[in-house]
């Protein structure tokens, strides 16, 4: 069942998320820094009238002008200038009867001022009001004049700001809120995509459905291989353990849980630190973990070209080395079956050819010599062997040896019982197979072509014995004929002895080789077919 695709990939939902976070963060933030603004403009500007009307009270031309020592035009002079310099609407100066003695528009003094707030301005104190007068709605603030000779107080200053001014103050100073909050907004959205197609890039361009995907892939891969599995990262701290490598690890002796662990502290195994510093893989090598013998492949894992750990595969060495005894049985089979084959093919192809010629008696005594030497040899055979398989094997042996003009016999002292199991059996095929394959390989351009195979059993161990006529051991191979990879006949060989003896030592013998009297050379194994004491 295929999985739905979002609406939405990932780089536009990273995208649309910073935006609407981003969208929200400014626009609580900008409502609260215009208010701030707006309250700390507002007293500001408060604070401002209240200066310069407490300023203007205190002045000596307002003084003299309501004391009648100044004329009314130089007061209304003094109260432009005063107005033009400040950037106030109105500087009003009025006497006890709230006539006014200046004002922004000439025809209005002389009049009453206008608001009615002004009240209280005339009973001594300052105040600032808001109030619609002559030039419209407007913030102002009074302050008694009060004469310095006396103490007696001879008039009033009203200072005002229209409204409309003020409130296009503070739309300016909303306008370049409103522009920082833009700016923020499209610079967030610019880092918020550049952002989401980093994360993009380095998730490989996938999504999060198929990252998790093919995590749990990986999981159930990882898992279900039959090769232990360990990774570490750049400093050796072990990240991925399966299930096969701790079941492996178990036997070995190793317990709990090894990710988060260093590797040389947990697994007592040389060689991924080589791996991860240099970048060289390290196929095929042999370990031994608590005496646990191991086959490993380690390689290093590259990002972006770096270095940034390494992965190691094992399997139990003594399973591999069972696997490719297996393979060699079952190669030994095949070969023996094909000979037989061929043999039988000769035999029909003869039988064929004297029918044809209508050689009756021939014929007749052809087929009655195959029949004698075949029940001569399978009864030779059967007599000695016990066992159906090992038989079978044996008599597919003794037709291919005759195909290739070499002359195989049993020793006279072979005796096998039936074995106990077919592991038994194909052991000993594995081994009597690679025996025999050795000594018809030393056979080639000998004078002298015979092969002598001795079975017999000694308690609960078979014995076994394989003599060749050929040219013998060479000189100061004896040691090293049983080393994986080592022959005498060339590059890609020496594995079937190698498997030979790997084979007679899983059932707790050895196998030993040494020169025949009269040339050629002798191969001798023993391997214990039931339960009982260690070879002596």
């Amino acid at each position: 069942m295929s999985r739905k695709r979002p609406i939405l990939r990932l780089r536009a939902r990273i995208t649309l998320l910073v935006a609407t976070v981003l969208a929200l963060v400014l626009v609580t933030t900008g409502f609260m820094v215009n208010w701030k603004i707006e309250r700390q403009t507002r007293e500001s500007l408060t604070e401002r009238l209240v200066l310069l009307s407490r300023a203007a009270a205190e002045s000596d031309a307002v003084i003299k002008g309501l004391s009648g020592q100044w004329p009314a035009a130089k007061l209304q002079a003094y109260a432009k200038r005063l107005r033009l310099d400040a950037k106030v609407d109105y500087i009003t100066v009025m006497d006890m009867n709230g006539i006014r003695l200046t004002h922004p528009t000439p025809a209005q003094v002389g009049a009453r001022f206008a608001g009615g707030d002004e009240a209280e301005v005339f009973k001594g104190r300052s105040y600032v009001s808001a109030a619609r007068g002559t030039l419209g709605l407007s913030l102002r603030a009074f302050t008694p004049v009060v004469d310095p000779e006396n103490g007696r107080q001879i008039g009033a200053v009203a200072v005002g700001l229209l409204v409309t001014e003020l409130d296009r103050t503070v739309l300016s100073l909303r306008k370049r809120v409103a522009l920082g909050v833009f700016i923020g907004f499209c610079a967030g959205i610019a880092g918020a995509m550049i952002v989401a197609g980093r994360i993009k890039q380095i998730l490989l361009g996938m999504e999060p459905a198929e990252i998790a995907t093919l995590l749990q892939q990986r999981s159930a891969l990882l898992q279900s291989v039959r090769e232990g599995v360990v990774a570490v990262d750049r400093d050796m701290t072990i990240t991925l353990v399966n299930e096969e490598a701790t079941r492996l690890f178990a036997l070995a002796g190793i317990h709990g849980d090894l990710v988060g662990r260093r590797h040389e502290e947990a697994i007592p195994v040389k060689g991924m630190r080589t791996v991860v510093e240099t970048g060289e893989p390290q196929y095929d090598q042999e370990g031994d973990i608590n005496g646990l013998k191991i086959l490993s492949n380690r390689v290093p894992v590259l990002v972006d070209g770096r270095i940034a750990g390494a992965v190691a595969t094992f399997r139990d060495k003594t399973e591999v080395s069972r696997l490719a005894e297996q393979l060699t049985g079952v190669r030994h089979f095949a070969d023996a079956l094909r000979a037989q084959t061929h043999e039988f093919m000769n035999k029909l192809h003869v039988i064929l050819g004297l029918v044809k010629l209508g050689e009756q008696e021939r014929l007749k005594a052809y087929v009655a010599g195959i029949a004698g030497r075949l029940d001569d040899e399978v009864g030779y055979v059967l007599q000695r062997v016990k066992d159906p398989v090992v038989a079978g094997f044996l008599l597919a042996r003794f037709a291919a040896a005759r195909e290739q003009a070499i002359l195989l016999t049993l020793d006279d002292a072979t005796s096998v019982p039936r074995c106990p199991g077919e592991s038994e059996a194909h052991d000993i095929v594995t081994i009597v197979g690679n025996l025999l394959e050795n000594a018809v390989e030393a056979l080639q351009g000998a004078p002298r072509r015979e092969i002598v195979l001795g079975l017999w059993q000694e308690e609960d161990w078979l014995r076994l014995r394989v003599e060749d006529s050929g040219p013998g051991l060479p000189e100061g191979s004896a040691e090293r004929l049983f080393e994986r990879g080592f022959s005498t006949k060339g590059d890609n060989r020496g594995f079937g002895l190698w498997h030979a003896a790997r084979t007679v030592e899983a059932r707790g013998g050895r196998l030993v080789a040494h020169a025949r009297e009269g040339g050629g050379a002798v191969f001798e194994a023993s391997i214990r077919l039931f339960p009982g004491e260690a070879f002596p």
